[in-house]
């Protein structure tokens, strides 16, 4: 290879490294590419490629140079890329394989040993992923290391170790945003509302923050700034979140009587009677001429520095009586609504929402016509619920007909979901199965909610066991004493 292709492809390599350092991952790509062209397999080339693709979760990119490349796959760059990619790919005993293989060369060791801990967490050992933290937090006391710490122990459900560590990282640097939100979870957990709702603010700008809706328009800095003025409340994260958090736009009301309410277009029938003087609409309806301020729904009990459970107010969401007639269900026996799996994009599905299994036992109990309420059930558990003939599906109704249904019902029983918000904000006697390491917003409750009074709480004793809860939930069933209509 002639000296002169040789230096140009040097000069673009150390032009691509300056890029990488400033995280300018796109730029990086380009020139890594064209110095690859010059000196294809030149491994330090490669090292830098499958570092972009795996800092931008690009799997396809990886996946492909790494096929590209197969020929080299002896070599430690190679089987990087590889562990990342078991990683990403969900074959997390394949990555634990290749980091072993290559966790104490120093090149790859640090960020090696956090990939491993990853993968530990995913298949819940969670006691080897602690171990490697420990040893790094010997070697340095580094914010990530005990960031780390306080993330695991958050996924554990135990949130007063967890906030140690992530005050921790408070002291070692005050404005990591990310840190100041998990920290915000945890005081919320621990009902330190005052100074958790604060804190949750930095949701705006940790790494992949929350995204700000309607940035052109302003928010107030404090509440006696919107008196009489014209107030957009924008609805943020989940249905359940809307649902719940809604309550605190009616204390809005004493300040201004020119509110709208934008919601997703799911809940617009819902919450449209939420009180006579907010506005309900859905996104698509917005014209933010018409407004003075606007305020994210998640922020409004820092607007209203709600300091305690006690703060926090309940109401019911009117009926909607005609609506209701039109459903007709059997009357001499119990109609109990079911829902056991929640959004899948959330981090913590994976434990609260339930194995449909757990039902079996259930689902045989006489003179109970059972409901699925619960939406997007996983494919493997389609035919499971088909076999049982007391089961209906409702899951393929909009979330308004649902809230109609749930008002017919007897009880709901649910999981983590939207459906428990739901049931709770219609005032409907219902049970929730609640994970052991459970959203900050139940608390740390284990019998009821200050959220909603007709919600009873039944929660794991023990992390990631849903054996007792399904015990005390078939013997509550057993005892039920409805008094049953007569049909009409």
């Amino acid at each position: 290879m002639k000296k002169e292709t040789l230096d140009k492809a040097k000069i673009l390599f150390e032009e691509g490294v300056r890029f990488l350092q400033i995280n300018d991952y796109v730029n990086a790509e380009i020139i890594f590419n064209k110095s690859l062209d010059l000196v294809p397999g030149r491994l330090s080339i490669i090292h830098n490629l499958i570092s972009i693709y795996v800092n931008t979760n690009q799997r396809n990119k990886l996946n492909d140079i790494l096929k590209r490349f197969q020929n080299l796959s002896d070599e430690k760059e190679i089987i990087y890329g590889k562990a990342f990619l078991h990683y990403f790919n969900g074959d997390f005993l394949k990555s634990i394989e290749n980091c072993r293989k290559i966790i104490h060369d120093e090149r790859f060791k640090e960020t090696i040993q956090d990939l491993l801990a990853s993968n530990f967490k995913k298949i819940k050992d969670f006691l080897s992923a602690l171990k490697i933290y420990k040893k790094k937090l010997k070697e340095s006391k580094k914010l990530l290391v005990y960031y780390n710490i306080g993330i695991l122990f958050s996924e554990l459900g135990r949130p007063r170790i967890a906030h140690y560590y992530f005050n921790k990282c408070k002291q070692i640097k005050n404005d990591d945003f990310t840190n100041l939100h998990s920290l915000a979870l945890c005081k919320l957990k621990l009902k330190d509302l005052k100074n958790g709702f604060i804190l949750f603010e930095n949701r705006w700008k940790k790494n992949e923050p929350v995204e700000m809706k309607y940035q052109d328009l302003k928010s107030p800095n404090l509440l006696s700034d919107i008196k009489d003025k014209k107030i957009i409340v924008w609805d943020e994260q989940g249905l359940g979140d809307t649902i719940q958090f809604s309550r605190f736009i009616l204390d809005l009301l004493k300040f201004s009587n020119h509110i709208t309410f934008a919601v997703n277009a799911k809940l617009y029938q819902i919450l449209k009677g939420l009180h006579e003087n907010i506005f309900v609409t859905s996104h698509e309806n917005i014209n933010l001429e018409n407004f003075d301020y606007q305020i994210p729904l998640c922020s409004i009990p820092k607007y209203l520095n709600i300091k305690n459970t006690e703060d926090i107010n309940f109401y019911e969401l009117r009926k909607n009586t005609e609506a209701e007639k039109k459903i007709s269900l059997d009357t001499q026996k119990l109609n109990i609504g079911l829902a056991w799996s929640g959004n899948k994009k959330y981090f913590l599905d994976s434990y609260r929402s339930i194995p449909f299994k757990y039902f079996d036992n259930i689902l045989k109990l006489k003179n109970i016509n059972f409901y699925k309420l619960s939406k997007d059930i996983k494919g493997e558990e389609n035919n499971e619920y088909d076999l049982h003939h007391n089961l209906f599906n409702l899951g393929d109704k909009s979330f308004l007909e649902i809230s109609q249904y749930i008002r017919k019902l007897d009880l709901v029983i649910s999981s983590d979901t939207s459906i428990i918000h739901l049931a709770g904000i219609l005032n409907k006697k219902s049970i929730l199965l609640l994970n052991y390491n459970s959203d900050w917003r139940w608390f740390d409750d284990k019998h009821q909610t200050i959220w909603y009074p007709s919600v009873e709480i039944i929660k794991q004793d023990k992390f990631d066991s849903w054996d007792e809860v399904f015990i005390k939930l078939e013997k509550k069933l057993k005892n039920l004493n409805f008094d049953k209509k007569k049909p009409e």
